[in-house]
């Protein structure tokens, strides 16, 4: 089999990295903010992901700002129950 760009573009990938942090549900994040009094971007789940979508893979500014969304969360005693 010969290995082309194109193969290697339709054969299934798995992600090696991921935050914690920025893989919280929009669901939860709307709960713990709930209970923390922070104030989100949005209020709805559907548009609470919106908002903390990145949108490029390639610029460090963009996945900042949105760390700043779901970090404040994060950082409290009972965000990992």
């Amino acid at each position: 089999m010969l290995l082309t760009r194109e193969l290697l573009r339709s054969l299934p990938k798995a992600e090696l990295h991921v935050h914690l942090d920025g893989s919280l549900r929009p669901s939860t994040m709307l709960e713990l903010a709930g209970d923390l009094g922070v104030r989100l971007p949005e209020s709805e789940p559907e548009a609470l992901a919106a908002a903390v979508k990145v949108s490029g893979s390639g610029d460090l500014v963009e996945y900042l700002e949105k760390f700043g969304i779901t970090l404040p969360l994060m950082q409290t005693p009972g965000a990992l129950e």
